[in-house]
């Protein structure tokens, strides 16, 4: 069997924090990397930069090709959009070329699902179309501390085409499924719920020794860690101000981590690091530092920060909205907060740092948690 993917608007093989990789590509490296065990061939059609197709060959039977789009550079995602309809000309002469040898289309993210409506909806195309949203825009504004704001009615709509037209929907929880077919009731009937991995590097990763070495951190030191892309609705300045009230309260040498974004323009407040994307690779290492992650993003329609520190191990703060808050209220491995909440995530963080004891306690409640959590499982 051959599958074609439309990855349109970030290659799963960027590295997440940087531009707009995210949750979405490591996603997206697990599901290729079982599908090819399972020898499933798999054609990924995302954005170029050049003036022609681009192929690699990362794993047998799969191939990723990056589609001329009209840019020199990776564009914002407003840039993305702009670009698409050259994207969908490059998919269309590609098509044409080599035929359409696939049984089978899948598409993630909005951009991607517009991209394969134009390709085979309304060509007359009739391959069935699986779908993952990945994110809704319209639960952006729904989580709590979000700002208000207008939908961009051209996703708005798309995401709308895409229920009716998709012939099946993915979304990793139930509660993002029910979610989705509120907000989408043609979603009704076709919505399956398939729960992602987790990398085994993360279950086995560094001792927290030699995590700290390589980073030359200070066993002492009580090391807060969060990892997320540059994004108002990842709350990274909350998480800063809040270590920060943290630090001015107990006067003790507590440090954060943030990966994935550079510091601010205004400069590095003291007892935070800005450590910039991180190779995926190297993430273990990192949450075996850690004696806590920090979650505070409004919306996920997932999660794998979470994931990822709990199957290393590690306490988490998440806010008390969406489904690892739920997880942790109900099973343990952290803190949940009420998000939007003044000083929710400083008292988070504040009791994390004051009992060791429940730490331990979280991290083995954390790892049980994940343990149910296995590509092999995604993909079967």
């Amino acid at each position: 069997m051959r599958h074609l993917l439309f990855s349109y608007h970030t290659c799963p093989f960027e590295e997440p924090g940087a531009g707009l990789a995210g949750g979405m590509n490591i996603f997206l490296r697990g599901l290729l990397a079982g599908i090819s065990r399972r020898r499933i061939e798999t054609d990924v059609l995302t954005r170029g930069t050049g003036n022609r197709v681009e192929v690699s060959r990362p794993a047998p039977g799969l191939r990723i090709l990056h589609l001329p789009c009209g840019w020199s550079h990776p564009p914002t995602r407003a840039g993305a959009l702009s670009s698409l309809p050259r994207f969908i000309e490059s998919a269309r002469g590609l098509l044409a070329e080599e035929g359409s040898p696939y049984r089978i289309v899948s598409a993630h993210y909005w951009m991607s699902g517009s991209a394969a409506r134009a390709l085979f909806r309304e060509a007359g195309r009739t391959l069935p179309i699986v779908f993952a949203y990945h994110t809704v825009e319209a639960r952006k504004g729904e989580a709590p501390g979000a700002v208000p704001g207008g939908l961009p009615a051209a996703r708005r709509s798309e995401e709308e085409a895409i229920s009716r037209e998709a012939d099946r929907i993915v979304c990793f929880t139930a509660e993002d499924l029910s979610h989705t077919e509120r907000i989408f009731p043609a979603v009704s009937g076709k919505g399956e719920v398939i729960p992602p991995g987790v990398d085994d590097a993360f279950r086995h990763p560094p001792s927290r020794e030699e995590g700290r070495r390589r980073l030359g951190i200070s066993p002492r030191a009580f090391l807060l860690l969060l990892a997320a892309r540059p994004d108002p609705g990842k709350q990274i300045p909350e998480a800063v101000s809040a270590v920060f009230s943290l630090r001015r309260d107990v006067q003790a040498d507590i440090l954060l981590l943030v990966v994935g974004q550079g510091p601010p323009a205004e400069g590095t407040p003291e007892g935070v690091r800005y450590l910039g994307p991180v190779p995926h690779a190297e993430m273990p290492a990192l949450y075996s530092a850690a004696d806590a992650v920090l979650c505070p993003s409004l919306y996920e329609s997932f999660g794998f920060v979470p994931l990822e520190a709990m199957a290393s191990g590690v306490p988490v703060a998440v806010p008390e909205s969406g489904y690892w808050g739920a997880r942790v209220a109900a099973g343990g491995g952290g803190i949940a907060y009420p998000a939007g909440a003044p000083g929710g995530l400083a008292r988070a963080i504040g009791s994390l740092y004051r009992d060791e004891q429940a730490r331990r306690r979280m991290a083995e409640e954390g790892r049980r948690i994940a343990a149910e959590f296995t590509w092999e499982r995604c993909t079967e």
